[in-house]
């Protein structure tokens, strides 16, 4: 299986506390880590972990920063043929503050202004084999373009917050995945416990976005939630029985592993129980793509688990 990820990719700052910041005071921090971040990042991360040939689009500056990226992601397997190095830009930078009493981040991000404005990749190509692809929305008209440079490839949309380019992409794949955020955002509606407004909001995505195959929503530790056989189902975090120390990343580790399933021959309903088991162990380490569970630590947790077993080693789909 040959997969592509398109979207951001960032020089990430974090910083644990054992509190959140009080505004107005000052505040030091002697546990800082300097990771590479970003949704579509992290998921080839996750997917070239697992053994995946994963091909990654979108662009980063000339920089140190940049530089520092690359690495990181050459390293990992990722195949980087389509990645942008660019002078005069700067690569995106996220700092982020991890309070470590209850593992809730809080990001605050610097963009190079004309990618704020109008994010375009410089030099793109494509190729025409892919049998996944995976965006973050960042990059629409490309990852539009892509998707249909590639007719016979399952799309999936890791949707994060509401906004024209994500929203234009979400029209286009065919399946969604998209954050408690982006939810309520979009349909004006709180998600909570309450099955009606649930349900509700579940059947305002799927009139927005009529073709989708599939729309679920990532809702951090209360789990996930989407429609099995027409019917609502809420699906509680993996209860690894450790503690979470660090939410950064989860989501985008809950992609990549959803990716991951789908392209190893699992349907919908069981790539999103395999990516819900990857997500919350993510969430027992410290670090985004650092905490990324071995396929070989998932089995020591779970193994008494076998229906989740029989996800971490899934058949071909050729087989």
């Amino acid at each position: 299986m040959k997969i592509a990820c398109i979207g951001n990719a960032v020089y990430d700052i974090v910083a644990r506390s054992d509190r959140f910041l009080v505004e107005g005071l000052k505040h030091s921090f002697n546990d800082v880590s300097f990771i590479a971040g970003g949704p579509a990042s992290c998921a080839a991360s996750v997917l070239a972990k697992y053994g995946n040939h994963v091909d990654f689009y979108g662009q980063i500056g000339n920089d140190a920063s940049g530089k520092y990226v690359y690495n990181v992601m050459l390293k990992e397997g990722i195949n980087l043929k389509y990645l942008s190095c660019l002078d005069n830009f700067m690569t995106p930078q996220s700092f982020i503050l991890v309070n470590k009493s209850n593992g809730s981040r809080t990001i605050c991000s610097m963009r190079d202004p004309i990618e704020f404005e109008n994010p375009k990749i410089r030099n793109f190509r494509y190729e025409t084999d892919y049998d996944f692809i995976l965006t973050d929305g960042k990059y629409a008209d490309e990852s539009i373009e892509l998707i249909n440079k590639n007719p016979h490839a399952i799309s999936i949309i890791d949707a994060g917050r509401v906004n024209s380019r994500v929203l234009k992409v979400c029209k286009e794949v065919d399946y969604i995945i998209c954050s408690e955020e982006f939810a309520n955002n979009l349909t004006k509606k709180a998600l909570n416990n309450d099955g009606p407004t649930i349900g509700q909001i579940l059947r305002e995505l799927e009139n927005y976005f009529p073709n989708a195959k599939g729309i679920a929503i990532t809702v951090g530790e209360r789990g996930y939630i989407c429609k099995k056989d027409g019917i609502l189902e809420t699906y509680p975090a993996y209860d690894s029985g450790l503690k979470a120390i660090d939410t950064n990343g989860a989501g985008d580790i809950f992609h990549g592993a959803f990716t991951h399933a789908m392209a190893n021959g699992y349907d919908y309903y069981s790539s999103l129980e395999f990516a819900n088991v990857i997500a919350s162990l993510s969430t027992t380490k410290v670090g985004g793509r650092d905490s990324i569970p071995s396929l070989e630590e998932i089995e020591s947790k779970i193994k008494k688990q076998e229906k989740i077993l029989t996800l971490i080693k899934p058949k071909k789909r050729d087989e």
